[in-house]
């Protein structure tokens, strides 16, 4: 067998017998890597994120958060833009490393070749913490599209900081797309007026321009 996929292998025992407990126990489903739970149209996506430097020796690691939630994102890039078929945490309006959202910032985890099997376990039970304790709340936080567009409309907070999108020009974006849809036209006008009055120069000037002249909080 291949020794890089004796640690990836390990790394997929650690999940299967210490996280997806828990993840199914809260609602969720595995599809590939990803675990998704639905919740209306919100989707909730959790999986690992392997580094791309990983050896025969070494096998390092780290987990996303998602909050996904169809049509948003293709509605602000443009008619040319395809929604993925099966979104991971990246793809969601919401993103985040869990262990971001914890004192001790984001955790790697690292296997090695070496390890004895109380390595594997201690993993294991840093994951199952991480989980319960940062990736589960952040989950419930938002569980339907008001509560994002809520998020994305006011100041973030400190304890956010890390949450994607850190640009507040798509936080406000997102947040009339979502009033939009919940037929909130004045909260959707209040976010679009909020971005044009800036006087700072926008991430991505010409894509934000596009967004202004196809997009109307009064369509229907």
């Amino acid at each position: 067998m291949n020794p890089k996929r004796v640690l990836r292998d390990r790394m997929s025992h650690i999940f299967k017998m210490r996280v997806t407990p828990t993840l199914h126990a809260a609602g969720f489903k595995k599809r590939g890597i990803v675990y998704v739970r639905e919740v209306g149209s919100v989707q909730h996506l959790y999986h690992h994120e392997s580094d791309e430097l990983n050896t025969a020796e070494e096998y390092s690691f780290t987990t996303n958060c998602g909050v996904y939630i169809p049509g948003v994102r293709t509605v602000y890039w443009g008619p040319h833009s395809v929604e993925p078929k099966a979104p991971d945490a990246a793809d969601g309006v919401l993103h985040v490393r869990p262990g971001f959202l914890t004192p001790a910032g984001n955790p790697w985890w690292h296997l090695t070749s070496s390890d004895g099997p109380e390595k594997d376990d201690e993993v294991g039970q840093e994951l199952r913490r991480l989980v319960e304790t940062a990736a589960l709340p952040f989950f419930d936080r938002f569980r339907d599209e008001r509560a994002v567009a809520e998020f994305c409309s006011q100041p973030r907070k400190k304890e956010d900081r890390f949450i994607n999108p850190r640009e507040d020009t798509f936080e406000l974006f997102y947040a009339a797309i979502l009033w939009k849809r919940l037929g909130c036209k004045d909260k959707c006008r209040e976010c679009i007026e909020r971005e044009r009055s800036k006087t700072k120069k926008r991430y991505g000037a010409k894509t934000d321009e596009a967004f202004f002249a196809r997009f109307s909080c009064d369509d229907d």
